[in-house]
């Protein structure tokens, strides 16, 4: 109910102050595990990108957002759960998974931060690791004018649009067999490769 009643609000702040659109909202699936893979250039991302879906959603957020009581209580309430940055957290791999496993969508922002311009960086293994235990397809998503609205470091929002573009499903399957966030050499390459493929294809919806 948090989540519905808070993704309404956004929905038309966005739309009313930023000229909020959505292309590809057809490609969402309705049904079903997904993982949604987006490119990140601001704090807003998350809150854009959960406007643009359908359904309800999950994400990763930094570990930071569960400090202050009642930002925990409401990104709690909003789907969120906390992963620790700079190494990798089995807990949250574990509840990515268990989010998957019931058909949720997870939102992920392989880049792993907030980047300071629209060029790609090498994702994280997570979303690929993800979709190769679990067979969820990814969801590539291209979000545009954050960067301009609250650019990392800025104070204040500033007026722009916001457009969400959302890809084709990338059904990948089960391809990888390791346990945990170990595996063979046989499944990195299977990671990198998935990551390159999703990558490209978030290329692709920002050009």
């Amino acid at each position: 109910m948090v989540f519905r009643i808070s993704r309404w609000i956004i929905r038309r702040l966005l739309r009313l102050f930023f000229g909020f659109t959505v292309v590809g909202r057809h490609h969402e699936p309705q049904t079903g595990p997904v993982i949604v893979v987006s490119n990140h250039l601001s704090d807003l991302d998350a809150l854009v990108i959960g406007s643009a879906l359908r359904r309800p959603v999950s994400y990763m957020a930094k570990e930071e957002l569960f400090t202050p009581p009642l930002l925990r209580w409401w990104v709690t309430a909003c789907g969120a759960f906390p992963v620790r940055r700079g190494a990798p957290d089995r807990r949250a791999f574990r509840t990515a998974l268990e989010v998957l496993r019931r058909g949720g969508v997870l939102v992920m922002f392989p880049e792993g931060t907030r980047g300071r311009d629209r060029t790609l960086r090498p994702p994280e293994p997570g979303a690929a690791m993800l979709a190769l235990r679990t067979g969820a397809p990814l969801l590539p998503a291209a979000i545009l004018g954050t960067d301009l609205v609250f650019p990392r470091d800025a104070r204040r929002l500033r007026r722009s649009r916001i457009t969400v573009r959302l890809g084709l499903p990338i059904h990948i399957g089960g391809r990888s067999h390791g346990s945990g966030t170990d595996g063979s050499r046989r499944n990195r390459e299977d990671v990198e490769e998935v990551g390159r493929l999703y990558m490209r294809e978030i290329g692709r919806l920002l050009a």
